[in-house]
């Protein structure tokens, strides 16, 4: 089988419908139905070395804590009243302890850790009392890469990403540890992917390394649990897949393939080509949504899971112009100007005869929503890269650390969507989408999950300065780079009263707490 692109839009059509998608950032559907503005930071002063990466408040004492990969470390904050930032403490870990994540309970914070230098970087959970003491570790898979309490405080889930690490490539998995008897006597269980049948997840849509099992190749990423605590979601970025697993019993319930997403539709155009000025247009191209993040919404007793779909390439990314093409995949005009584009090189050969049918591209550009059993309910189109585009300008799709130079990332997964989390302000759900490369937080209504809208765009960075990594002035002049972890503040626990958006930038090494009008 192989893709003519006239099956999917004329040439003649592609100006009327570029003409389109650039003037529709225009319209008033992209008007900011709410304001975020920067109420506070704290700064590390350490740059582009993940001083910063996630985020999280704990509302019975106030406290903030985030994870600083560079030191490496635990910093713990406190917002007062008054919006200012105090520094608290630091959680004492041991040389080989490399943090990784960080959640809380009103009497109890857990940290993810994992020793980098041993083989396969075995993992753990250390739990700290309220008072920072130190009170128990529990053992982890390999490089556990984010840690989560359940709703209802008895549970704790690991996602141990299990990424290769020299010439081992571990297992991935998530810890169960169940808390009903109390810290001391906690007990945890191990959810793996092993004896899995690989052809039937194949078939299915489920990406798997050549040569590799699922045990092998699942590399879980993020965690997001439903309201009664019952069930747990398990992002699978590298497979392009949700693992759906029963806590209580942990269990592995269902591998669950997310698809593709068509580039040649209208709704899902994009910019392809970097430093060519703004050109979202549609492309005969299909985008593997691997999200990173993810968080799940009830509504109308049902679940559904929000994803920020960020993409993520492993040895198996090639440019275009490396690939090896079916003859009707592309014309050679398209050839030599998607030339620079990132895709995968072992996906999209549809018929067995070597060469690549199906154009797959990493991420999707977007985020998503996708019900309980990852049917795709709605996806964000080309909103991002048209709003960016209508805000910024010629800084759109820029890289994240290096200066300011528009139109660097749009052959590569453009924005990048990466953190993602959801909270209610007044009687409305919200989504907050963080940018990775482009940076700031898109932010969308949800509170009907089957029909999102647009309601504001917040981005810090300052785009009229350059800015050099050896110098604190330059990076203090460029503002809030690289977006990492986010995690929202409800009004009813905040220190000012009003709900806050907590952001940790990785790049410019700062805190941001952001006040939601």
């Amino acid at each position: 089988m192989s893709i003519h692109k006239n099956s999917f839009f004329p040439k003649a059509g592609r100006t009327i419908i570029t003409f389109f998608l650039l003037s529709a950032v225009a319209f008033p559907a992209m008007a900011n139905q709410m304001e975020l503005s920067t109420l506070a930071t704290w700064e590390t002063g350490i740059h582009g070395k993940s001083a910063a990466e996630i985020v999280v408040f704990q509302k019975s004492t106030g406290n903030i804590y985030f994870v600083n990969g560079a030191t490496p470390s635990v910093e713990v904050v406190r917002l007062t009243a008054s919006g200012e930032i105090e520094h608290v403490t630091r959680l004492k870990l041991a040389k080989s302890e490399s943090p990784t994540s960080v959640a809380v309970r009103d009497d109890l914070i857990a940290v993810a850790v994992h020793d980098d230098k041993a083989k396969g970087r075995p993992g753990k959970i250390v739990f700290f009392s309220n008072g920072h003491h130190r009170i128990r570790e529990i053992a982890a898979g390999s490089l556990p890469d984010m840690v989560t309490f359940s709703p209802d405080g008895r549970y704790v889930l690991a996602a141990n990403e299990g990424e290769p690490h020299g010439k081992v490539d571990p297992e991935g998995s998530v810890t169960v540890i169940d808390l009903a008897t109390g810290i001391d006597k906690a007990t945890s269980s191990l959810v793996t992917f092993r004896n899995l049948d690989r052809q039937a997840l194949v078939e299915a849509g489920v990406r798997i390394a050549p040569g590799k099992s699922m045990a092998e190749d699942a590399e879980p990423e993020y965690i997001a649990i439903s309201g009664d605590s019952r069930t747990a979601w398990v992002s699978l970025q590298e497979n392009n897949a949700l693992a759906r697993i029963d806590i209580a019993g942990a269990r592995l319930e269902k591998v669950i393939p997310l698809g593709l997403k068509d580039h040649s539709r209208a709704e899902n155009a994009l910019d392809a080509v970097d430093g060519d000025g703004i050109h979202i247009v549609p492309r005969p191209l299909y985008g593997m949504y691997m999200p990173d993040s993810i968080a799940v919404l009830e509504h109308g007793g049902e679940n559904y899971i929000l994803t920020a779909n960020e993409g993520d390439a492993r040895d198996e990314e090639i440019k275009l112009a490396a690939a090896k093409l079916d003859p009707a995949a592309l014309s050679p005009a398209e050839r030599k100007e998607l030339a620079r584009l990132r895709l995968s090189g072992t996906d999209g050969d549809l018929d067995g005869d070597g060469d690549i049918d199906r154009l797959q591209t990493y991420g999707a550009r977007s985020f998503s929503i996708f019900d309980m059993d990852g049917h795709l309910v709605f996806d964000s189109g080309s909103d991002f890269e048209r709003i960016t585009a209508d805000r910024l300008g010629e800084f759109f799709n820029s890289d994240k650390d290096v200066g300011n130079s528009g139109d660097s990332r749009s052959d590569n997964k453009g924005p990048e969507p990466e953190g993602l989390t959801i909270g209610k302000v007044g009687n409305r759900i919200y989504a907050f989408i963080g940018l990775e490369t482009t940076g700031g937080v898109m932010v969308y209504d949800v509170t009907d999950p089957r029909a999102p809208f647009f309601a504001a765009y917040h981005n810090p960075r300052k785009f009229d300065t350059g800015f050099d990594f050896s110098s604190s002035k330059d990076m203090t002049k460029a503002g809030y780079l690289g977006p990492e972890g986010l995690s929202f503040v409800a009004a009813e626990d905040s220190p000012t009263g009003t709900p806050l958006l907590l952001i940790a930038y990785e790049i410019s090494g700062n805190v941001e707490i952001v006040h939601i009008n």
